[in-house]
This record gives structure tokens, C-alpha cells and sequence, in this order.
């Protein structure tokens, strides 16, 4: 489709529901050299100094508002903690930690995927300002050589390993502790010699946590991410305080409608804490806009699915972000049935995908589902960046057109450089890491000579005499 197409579809088409962010405006200065750098006219908003300040501000603010909720086994009712149970776990947990020495240079490891305790142990690693390194579940799980589990070990060293049962992953403890055996291991139910996540929980803070906190700011290291590794061994990637709040302040500045206090949206997540769309935006997100945020632990394959619908049912989330590969999935299931697309619609402003471009078919499919339910159309969004960038694009205007990566979040450079009929993309902001832990020759090889990360991708504008439009 072309604009000019769009313009026609959309005058045919029902409006889309208001989406409460400012439209487009960027500068474009292009360079001799045929490179482009592209900023938003909208300036930064606020950020938080630290997720850890953060929590102390939201428990503060409304200490008894549902936070993080999960089901018991077996699809049982919801369990969870309120903003202020969160921060008092996550204290005596900081507690715990730097009474057993762990300092800012030191990481805690977590081998299993999102889960309360999981969410508590990130929150009092923030408070304590000890890194956390959430890796992939599959390192542990589905390797028989446990090669990039040992890899990740390598290049962090933790003192701490953290997973969720002892049983499920003794292997991969036993694979560690035959690397280091003064390691400590800390599960949930306290097997095998492990430390139950309980002793954590339990310790009752002292003065020692608000100072430690005290000491935490933009530049410290809040957690290590890995890259893929699909091109070779997964990559260490410091992510600072100063990344997670140049991405929310990036948000706020685009924010055009005031925050109201007595808001508390519903948040339905799936997405694996060991990556940043989940991990970092989605998590230090919920936190920042107050939200309870429900943990969903269906995933958007053949018979797993099924638990996401189960929790639309009773979840009515005010954004839905996921794969593209979930909304078809959950467009059958709601042509299906009106109960589910009832629940769904209900609370929703809009919807996010990342990771792949949605299709034209499904997009079509979750706007006539959407128009039947609402009488509008639903925005659709998406943000792309990278492991070690955050996120620093953003579509934030409605749009008829699916594969967009949007444009610069405030605050945020993008560095177009000209290859054949695209652009590579490169960034510099404060969402982008100082490189790779422990390797600098990979740090030096990432960054051009002007301090630009380059991401390896390709971009061209929709219309280069219309950059609004986007990228």
C-alpha cells in the first residue's frame, strides 16, 4: 500500500481508539556523506534513578495495590504480593545478599524462567545494587553439554545461582558447582542442599539496605542480559539503571494526557525475563505506571496457548504486546468465541508486537474483531531495539500499516548509513550499553568512530520526503 492508499483506507475505516501519545516530529540532518541523524522533537520526560527508588516510591504511593501475581499449580487461583509485601521481601532479600558479601561487582545468576520469587529476587538485587543475570531456561533445560549455561558462567562469575526448583534443575547445579563448588545455589522449595528462597525472604532488613541503595544511581549496573548466540556464544550485556530509565523517560516524553493516580492498569505477561522487551521495558514499565502485573504462563505454541486464553478470561490487560506469531493464534480463538473477545477488548488501548513483522492478514483480522467488540479500531505499536540498546524506536501514532519500526524515542540519535537502498542503522543515546562485559575487543568492534552503536539491521524511510511517516 502507499500513502496515498492508507489515506483512502482510512477515511472508509472506523476510527481507532484514541492513543493517548504525541504524533510524530522529528529533525533530520543529512550529512554530505549520504549519512542521516534523525531525533525527536519531543523532549525526554522523567525517568526514575533507579528501579530500586522506584519500587520505594510506588510502595509508598499505594502499598496495599495488587503487584505481581501468579497462578498456583495446575491452573490454581492467583497468588502475589501488593506493592508494599514486594517491597518489604525485596529489602530483607537485599538483606540477605550483602550480608554475604555481594557488592556492586559481583551477579546473581537465575537459571528458570518468570515467576513471583524470580520478581522479588530482581527487585532486591536493584535495592541492594547487586546485578542480576536472568539467562535463558533452555541453557539449563535442553542442552546436554550444558556449553552455553558454563559459557554465561564464565564470563560473569556469579556468587549467587537462583532457580526456581531443585529437581528440575539439578543437572545445571550440579554442571555449576563443578566450576565452583563455594558457590551458592537457592531454589524455592530448598532441595538438594540448596538455600529455600524463604531464608532470603525472611531476613529482616537493617540500615545497611537504605544505604546500599543510597549508593545506587544511573551509572550502576542493574543486571547482565545475553545476546542470542545465534551467530556464536551469547555476549554479556551491562544494562545500567541509566539504560532502564533513558527508556521510560523516552516514553514519558511522548506521553499526552496526565497520569492519573487512580489508574491501575492490568498487565498479562508471557515474554521471558531473560531478554529486554519483557524483561526490562514490560517489568520496569509496570512498575513505573503503577500497574498489577499478571504472570502468564501459557506460550503461544500448540497446547500451551490454551493457559493464555484461560487467563483472558479473567485478565482484561490495557496493553497486549506479544509475539506476532500469539495474535494469530488469539484472532482464531476469538473468531471463535465472543466471551474471549469480549474480555479481551474491554480495558484495551492498544496493542504492541515486536520481535518479527505482523502480517497484513492477521492485523486485518484483529481490527474487525476489534470494531465488532468496540466500534473503533485498535492502535497497533511496536518498538525495536536491541540487547544492547534498549528500545529506541517506537511507532507511536496510529497507523494502517504493519512493519514500521516507528521513530526515535526522545532522547534517542539514530545514525543512518547509506547501504545500497537502505540505511544501517547505528544509535547513540542513554538507553545504549558501554559495551560487552569483558570483551573489548567485541566493545571496540560494535561502536563507530563517533560513538555509535551499529545494530547490524537495515531501515529505509516510508517516504524520504516525508520522514514523519517513519522508518
Amino acid at each position: 500500500m502507499t500513502p496515498a492508499d492508507d489515506a483512502r483506507a482510512a477515511q472508509l475505516a472506523p476510527p481507532f481508539k484514541p492513543l493517548p501519545q504525541k504524533g510524530p516530529d522529528v529533525t533530520v540532518e543529512r550529512r554530505a556523506d549520504g549519512s542521516v541523524l534523525v531525533r525527536s522533537n519531543h523532549p525526554p520526560g522523567e525517568g526514575p534513578r533507579s528501579i530500586g527508588h522506584l519500587l520505594a516510591e510506588k510502595a509508598a504511593q499505594h502499598p496495599d495495590r495488587p503487584y505481581i501475581l501468579q497462578r498456583e499449580p495446575g491452573h490454581g487461583p492467583w497468588r502475589g504480593v501488593t506493592y508494599g509485601e514486594a517491597k518489604r521481601t525485596a529489602d530483607g532479600i537485599a538483606q540477605w545478599l550483602l550480608d554475604a558479601g555481594l557488592t556492586g561487582g559481583d551477579v546473581v545468576m537465575v537459571l528458570s524462567g518468570n515467576s513471583l520469587e524470580h520478581g522479588l529476587l530482581m527487585l532486591g538485587c536493584y535495592t541492594a545494587g547487586v546485578p542480576i543475570a536472568p539467562i535463558s531456561p533452555a541453557y539449563s533445560l535442553m542442552s546436554m553439554d550444558h556449553a552455553k549455561l558454563k559459557h554465561c558462567f564464565g564470563v560473569l562469575r556469579p556468587k549467587v545461582v537462583f532457580a526456581q526448583d531443585s529437581q528440575m534443575f539439578a543437572r545445571a547445579v550440579e554442571a555449576l558447582k563443578s566450576l565452583d563448588p563455594a558457590l551458592k545455589f537457592v531454589t524455592v522449595d530448598g532441595g538438594g542442599g540448596t538455600i529455600p528462597f524463604s531464608e532470603l525472604a525472611g531476613t529482616t532488613p537493617r540500615a545497611s539496605v537504605a544505604e546500599a541503595l543510597d549508593r545506587v544511581g544511573h551509572g550502576a549496573v542493574a543486571k547482565y542480559l545475553f545476546t542470542s548466540g545465534s551467530t556464536g556464544m551469547p555476549k554479556g550485556v551491562p544494562q545500567t539503571h541509566g539504560m532502564f530509565a533513558g527508556v521510560i523517560a523516552g516514553q514519558e516524553g511522548l506521553r499526552d494526557e496526565p497520569v492519573d493516580p487512580d489508574l491501575v492498569p492490568l498487565s498479562l505477561e508471557w515474554m521471558p525475563w531473560s531478554h529486554i522487551s519483557a524483561g526490562n521495558i514490560g517489568f520496569n514499565g509496570a512498575l513505573w505506571g503503577g500497574a498489577t502485573l499478571y504472570l502468564d504462563e501459557g506460550k503461544p505454541l500448540p497446547g500451551m496457548f490454551e493457559t493464555t486464553i484461560k487467563n483472558l478470561y479473567e485478565v482484561s490487560p490495557m496493553v497486549f504486546g506479544s509475539a506476532p506469531i500469539a495474535f494469530a493464534m488469539l484472532a482464531e480463538a476469538m473468531e471463535r468465541d465472543a466471551a474471549l473477545r469480549r474480555s479481551f477488548f474491554k480495558n484495551l488501548r492498544y496493542m504492541g508486537y515486536g520481535g518479527a513483522t505482523l502480517s497484513d492478514d492477521v492485523y486485518e483480522r484483529m481490527q474487525a474483531l476489534a470494531i465488532t467488540e468496540t466500534g473503533f479500531r485498535i492502535p497497533l505499536t511496536t518498538m525495536y531495539g536491541a540487547t544492547e540498546t534498549q528500545g529506541i524506536t517506537v511507532v507511536h501514532w496510529p497507523t494502517e500499516r504493519v512493519g514500521l519500526i516507528g521513530l526515535p524515542l526522545p532522547g534517542i540519535t539514530l545514525k543512518l548509513v547509506p547501504n545500497g537502498t537502505k540505511f544501517e542503522v547505528r544509535v547513540k543515546g542513554p538507553t545504549v550499553t558501554s559495551g560487552y562485559h569483558n570483551d573489548p575487543e567485541k566493545t571496540a568492534q560494535a561502536f563507530d568512530e563517533e560513538g555509535f552503536y551499529g545494530l547490524g539491521d537495515a531501515a529505509r524511510f516510508l517516504d524520504p520526503d516525508k520522514p514523519e511517516l517513519g522508518l
